[in-house]
């Protein structure tokens, strides 16, 4: 039986969490695709997966196809991956293309998806189509803004501006210089879980130290702080970092330049709802991005950056490679824990949950999070 989200209780949910059958519920999963995912601002990639003009970023997610362009004049471009002749999709993998030809009638379009020529347009007729017969044949653009170099959209393009939904968070990492982050590597995963349990997943600290005791003892995780960002971004802050750990490299990375002394050990991370995971360590950057596909399947590109030229360089080839096999290590760790938590969280018995007051409040803010969107309510940042 189908569940009706506006029956949840709040109560409940700050109690035990999201009930069990919003994580299978396939009338569930296409609300969220239709309300969280193309009425907010969710993210589809990085725009320095894009090196060169004519690279093409095919994105699949929540039931949309999309793809992201590098135009002639090295602009990113969002636009549907649909052609608008029958609805073909035109590009399946990331490519580097001149122009996009639709496999299925060879409609072709530029690079900023105006409409070049459709064969044939007036049968036996041969001569080229009328740039008046063009007109309103292009590729349908997408809103999209980009910010710490991912790529957000807005499908149904009547969201607040972005600006404005990210100011409160642009705010909080004023201290941190953006403009030289360089791209370590992407990776993508893919599992068999509800896009809500990988964010969920992400925003709980209380896991850390065990799933990834390389990576963090459970004396830091115990300082850490929740934040409560705005009502669409939540986040946790380890003040001084995973420092009773080794160093994740044989030789410091170099740190964000100018950044104050009192946060060089500071890490932070973030869901900026619905789908961004995003993590801020003084000397590098990760990024995920969770593509729901199905209700019980998601796919997860994860990128790593370093925050300055001297980090990109020759002289931290090896560091920067031991960086992502760390990150990289974490998050396949999470991977395959979260395919097993599918199976049970969705199970009635986990509605007996009980959620812990030392560790879960952020988890908490995201559940009703959810709930307060789904149901299209107004809500306030911080839940009791």
């Amino acid at each position: 039986m189908t569940i009706n989200v506006s029956q949840i209780s709040k109560d409940l949910v700050a109690q035990r969490g999201l009930p069990a059958k919003v994580f299978k519920d396939d009338d569930v999963f296409e609300t969220e695709c239709d309300v969280l995912f193309a009425q907010g601002w969710a993210s589809i990639g990085c725009g320095q997966q894009l090196q060169n003009s004519g690279d093409i970023l095919p994105v699949k997610i929540a039931g949309h196809s999309l793809i992201a362009i590098k135009n002639k004049v090295g602009e990113i471009g969002v636009f549907h991956n649909v052609c608008r002749h029958k609805g073909s999709p035109l590009v399946d993998e990331p490519c580097n293309k001149r122009t996009l030809v639709c496999p299925y009638h060879r409609w072709s379009y530029e690079l900023d998806g105006s409409l070049i020529s459709a064969p044939r347009f007036y049968g036996s007729d041969n001569k080229p189509i009328s740039h008046k017969d063009k007109l309103g044949k292009g590729l349908i653009p997408v809103r999209f803004s980009i910010w710490w170099d991912i790529i957000f959209v807005n499908i149904s393009a009547d969201a607040e501006p972005f600006d404005q939904f990210i100011k409160p968070l642009n705010e909080l990492l004023k201290d941190y210089p953006n403009d030289h982050l360089y791209q370590v590597s992407t990776t993508d995963y893919a599992g068999d879980v509800n896009w809500k349990l990988a964010v969920d997943n992400f925003l709980d600290g209380y896991h850390v130290p065990f799933v990834h005791s390389q990576a963090c003892t459970l004396e830091s995780a115990l300082d850490q702080e929740d934040l409560f960002v705005s009502e669409s971004i939540l986040g946790l802050r380890l003040v001084s970092g995973a420092s009773k750990k080794p160093a994740k490299t044989s030789k410091k990375l170099p740190h964000f330049d100018g950044l104050l002394p009192e946060k060089q050990g500071s890490q932070q991370w973030f869901c900026i709802f619905p789908n961004t995971l995003f993590f801020v360590d003084p000397c590098w950057v990760q990024t995920i991005v969770v593509k729901p596909q199905k209700t019980c399947f998601s796919t997860e590109s994860l990128t790593v950056y370093v925050v300055n030229e001297q980090a990109a360089s020759d002289d931290f080839i090896d560091e920067r490679s031991i960086l992502q096999d760390v990150l990289n290590e974490v998050n396949q760790q999470d991977i395959e824990l979260l395919d097993k938590i599918q199976v049970t969280r969705a199970s009635e018995a986990a509605n007996n949950g009980n959620l812990n007051d030392a560790w879960d409040q952020v988890n908490k803010a995201f559940h009703l999070q959810w709930l307060t969107k789904m149901n299209n309510q107004p809500s306030t940042s911080r839940q009791s």
